[in-house]
């Protein structure tokens, strides 16, 4: 063993630090590995190869180089996060000469069971412009040994790993994203590197798939096999999303698909990730709910674990049917966007509005609705408003492009909606005579929450409209808020409450949680006059992008003078991955990204006809009162 002495110094933000670090060089597979105290881990490529890429080109390999810097970055196709850093890669190879510098930049295909047709029809696909090593042996894979998919790795002109990890810090964590990156890791090391200097921080933790090779089963009978065990649970709960055509980004409909990505799916239903479905576990009365048992969960996580045995054919089970055009059958009324609108490859979330006029001739109750997407690859959900004020064409008119954006609202007071969707949700009509109000002469607002994919698109998309066959009663909303949200920076545990006191008996239909992505847990829970409680939804860990409509299967009676209670949770913290500010700001009540909410509606009806404008009317004076209050107290 050598001991080794090295003096690090790196620019950070216009910055100079250094610090002395010692270690011992040993020699580990196709890499060589230097260890410098804890705070340093350097990596030496000592593999000789050559490459093809998708295009037929030919790529050398091997410890020393011209290039000052070599990038390697494992992607694939199917990651969404992968995906997602696909528009980041190709402005960095741009900005980097396209390889006719300094700086070397190659992609590796991370998924060995792709052919090279199938890599070039997706690289066009999504407009990829760098070369991307095919790596069908995953010789380069088990020579940079990476965990995860999206991964990067920098070498020196020596073959030294002088980084590796993340693109940035984007994501923190599976699940979460912020809307700009603070930290640019990749392309801070890549100009250290670039200038002699080694890296202050040479490894971060990656965020995304991971990184899997297809399966080597055993001979003999397996314990768990795809057909036997884990293609229904995956038929049940997954497909609905995961097929051909609809907004997953891979199909989970074959053994390989399942094979190739075990490891993935086991985390993610573990970490309850998938599928999506943020109230607690322990709720079993939602209609349509998305959730695994215990036992399903063991399953998958079992199977990921063995050797992936595919099994006896005679086990497989068919694929579940889907209906191709509208479930409930032709609808009364299908409402379009007015014309596409254009969805970039890269960039954060965008919320949208588009404003449809629509022609009635009398005032209907809407039993449901079945939202279309364009490209359901980009939509991640929609809710459908009401308007009557013109506020929502006047925007619309004021820009450029089909409709308007905003975050969280639509950005007037709606005068109602007619629902909403997300990816997995099957319409289903409200309790017979019920609906909600749908009003001669007023707008549709379709709020659009768009994701983008890797690649830009466009999209055109439509609702088809149920109407009532023999109207019994109208379903409206009531809601409990607070407007008085103060929370500091830093702060870890910021509790706010909200409650609303029911003035006339009614029915509870369905809830709908809101907060920003400050937001952590919300409980609600009713308080009955004669003091019993019912606990009715508990989001233990809440997600911004993953906002439900839960309808109860049983309706609940409340009382006159039943209490809605909500406690919500906020973290403020720089711990919080979704905190949009860097570092944490002072976050008050508002519309905007940086702001913050605490709503709970409560879609209700009542026995009485002439209750219903009793109860709206109060929830609305209240409502009125608070925003009064709140412009007093923060002067907006």
């Amino acid at each position: 063993m050598i001991p080794v002495i090295v003096w690090e110094c790196s620019i950070v933000k216009s910055k100079v630090f250094c610090l002395v670090v010692c270690g011992l060089l040993f020699s580990s597979s196709g890499l060589v590995l230097a260890e410098e105290g804890p705070q340093k881990t350097t990596e030496k490529l000592s593999i000789n190869l050559t490459r093809q890429d998708y295009q037929g080109n030919i790529h050398a390999i091997s410890p020393n180089s011209r290039n000052k810097v070599r990038v390697f970055a494992f992607i694939t196709g199917e990651c969404p996060i992968s995906r997602s850093y696909f528009p980041v890669l190709n402005d960095l190879y741009a900005e980097w000469g396209k390889n006719d510098k300094q700086i070397e930049f190659l992609g590796v295909w991370a998924d060995v069971t792709q052919s090279p047709q199938e890599i070039a029809e997706f690289a066009k696909e999504f407009s990829l412009k760098f070369p991307i090593l095919l790596d069908r042996d995953a010789t380069l894979g088990k020579s940079f040994k990476p965990t995860t998919v999206p991964e990067v790795f920098v070498l020196d002109r020596h073959g030294n790993v002088e980084y590796r990890g993340r693109i940035d810090d984007r994501y923190q964590q599976l699940g979460t994203r912020k809307p700009e990156a603070s930290e640019h890791t990749l392309k801070d090391a890549v100009h250290n590197v670039s200038l002699g200097l080694p890296v202050i921080q040479p490894k971060t933790k990656p965020v995304g798939c991971y990184y899997e090779l297809p399966p080597t089963p055993k001979s003999g009978e397996a314990e768990l096999t795809f057909n036997r065990d884990i293609a229904p649970i995956l038929n049940a709960n997954c497909v609905v999303c995961h097929r051909e055509g609809e907004i997953a980004p891979f199909t989970l409909t074959s053994y390989l698909d399942a094979a190739k990505r075990a490891r993935q799916i086991a985390r993610v239903v573990d970490d309850k990730l998938m599928p999506p479905w943020k109230v607690s576990q322990n709720h079993g009365e939602f209609e349509g709910q998305r959730s695994l048992t215990e036992r399903e969960i063991e399953t998958l996580k079992s199977w990921a674990q063995s050797d992936r045995a595919e099994g006896d054919a005679a086990d497989l089970p068919p694929l579940p049917t889907f209906a191709s055009d509208w479930v409930l059958g032709k609808p009364d009324l299908v409402l379009e966007m007015p014309e596409e609108f254009e969805i970039p490859a890269g960039g954060p979330d965008i919320f949208h509005n588009f404003v449809i006029p629509y022609d009635i001739p009398e005032d209907k109750l809407v039993a449901t609705v079945q939202f279309k997407p364009g490209d359901p690859s980009v939509v991640h959900h929609s809710i459908l408003y009401l308007d009557n004020s013109g506020r929502a064409r006047a925007r619309d008119k004021a820009t450029p492009e089909p409709g308007y954006s905003t975050f969280g609202g639509p950005g007037f007071p709606p005068a109602g909606s007619i629902g909403g969707w997300s990816p997995g949700k099957t319409p289903r009509r409200l309790p017979e005579g019920l609906g909600r109000m749908m009003d001669k002469g007023f707008d549709l607002v379709m709020q659009i929450h768009y994701h983008p994919s890797g690649k830009a698109t466009k999209d055109r998309s439509k609702v088809g409209i149920y109407f009532v066959d023999k109207p019994k009663q109208e379903a409206f909303a009531i809601w409990a808020s607070n407007l008085e949200l103060d929370i500091p920076p830093g702060e870890k545990n910021y509790v706010a409450k909200a409650q609303y006191k029911v003035p006339a008996d009614v029915t509870l239909l369905s809830c709908i949680p809101h907060m920003h992505l400050l937001g952590q847990t919300m409980h609600v829970t009713a308080q009955f006059p004669d003091g019993t409680t019912q606990e009715l939804v508990d989001v233990p860990q809440w997600d911004f992008n993953w906002q439900e409509e839960y309808v109860y299967a049983d309706p609940i009676k409340l009382p006159k003078g039943t209490v809605l209670k909500v406690v919500a949770s906020y973290d403020n913290s720089s711990e919080n991955p979704s905190n949009p500010n860097y570092p944490p700001q002072q976050v008050t009540f508002g519309e905007e990204t940086t702001d913050e909410m605490l709503y709970c509606f409560f879609l209700v009806t009542t026995e009485k006809p002439d209750d219903v404008r009793i109860v709206e009317g109060d929830s609305l004076l209240k409502e009125v009162i608070r925003r009064a209050a709140f412009r007093m107290k923060f002067g907006r």
